[in-house]
């Protein structure tokens, strides 16, 4: 969830008439903490039937939310603590580095989600494990017979996603590729927090590697709920138009903006001088 850890509990969900299979609440069959929040954590980890914590190493669909400093370790104390699997997915935070966020944070999941970017934009997707758990799951040799011991289907092993997963990691995100696009990224940081120190709005900027957001907040919110307060749908829309105008696009959700490896000093220096019109404009200067 974009405002926090997913947790799946051990048990199969009913609805509320009792009926498996039928719509239920969410919450009959997961638990939700905040992100930064180590004793809300443990909180929903001490009712003994959590079966995996599914989270972000930092929040992106909510805005760029990043871990304090030792929260993670924690997660993974806690998790081990509370016999519970932990599953990072890098699908977003993949932009911090060759490997994510866990390599970048040298963090120990149990295992690891990543989506599309391998690919390139290619429908796409894949998922890893730790030896300890792969050796857990081959050693169960009844998982066939209930269906859970495989993947496959239609898109399983598409030839076309395949070729573009491998081209896409061994020819265009290369180790090169990235540290260009997080030293351009730094600079597209450092231009705005300028603008918002020299204009003394109440705004902050965050970035994950080769991905920068600002937000309407300061300090930085530290979890998806706070977050989510600071953002203000008119000041999206006056950002995004007054940049796509002078043709600069952000992303089309919130205000962040994605390096890649085309992307030249030229336009993140562009981008700094028109969001600098843009805000004094707003402001009045």
């Amino acid at each position: 969830m974009s405002g926090g850890h997913a947790i799946g509990r051990q048990w199969q969900g009913v609805s509320r008439e009792g009926n498996v299979g039928a719509p239920y609440d969410v919450t009959a069959t997961s638990r939700v903490a905040e992100f930064n929040d180590v004793e809300g954590l443990e909180r929903q980890l001490a009712h003994g039937d959590v079966a995996a914590v599914l989270m972000e190493p930092a929040l992106t669909n909510i805005g760029i939310v990043l871990p304090e400093p030792g929260y993670l370790d924690k997660v993974r104390e806690l998790t081990r603590a509370y016999g519970t699997l932990l599953i990072n997915d890098e699908t977003h935070t993949f932009s911090a580095g060759p490997g994510g966020a866990t390599a970048l944070w040298g963090l120990e999941p149990d295992m690891l989600t990543i989506g599309k970017a391998i690919g390139g934009g290619v429908p796409a997707g894949a998922y890893g494990m730790s030896a300890e758990l792969a050796d857990r799951v081959l050693a169960r040799t009844d998982l066939d017979l209930v269906d859970m011991g495989g993947v496959g289907g239609t898109l399983a092993g598409n030839a076309m996603s395949m070729a573009a997963v491998r081209a896409t990691l061994g020819e265009v995100l290369t180790d090169e590729a990235f540290a260009h696009m997080t030293a351009l990224a730094e600079v597209f940081t450092e231009d705005v927090r300028a603008v918002i120190a020299d204009t003394g709005l109440p705004w902050s900027v965050q970035r994950l590697g080769a991905r920068a957001e600002y937000r309407f907040a300061a300090p930085a919110p530290v979890n998806g709920t706070a977050s989510r307060a600071a953002s203000d749908e008119e000041l999206d829309d006056y950002l995004h138009l007054y940049l796509a105008n002078r043709g600069i696009l952000l992303t089309p959700f919130h205000n962040m903006a994605l390096m890649c490896p085309d992307t030249v000093r030229a336009d993140v220096d562009r981008h700094g001088v028109l969001f600098r019109e843009a805000v004094e404009e707003l402001v009045g200067r």
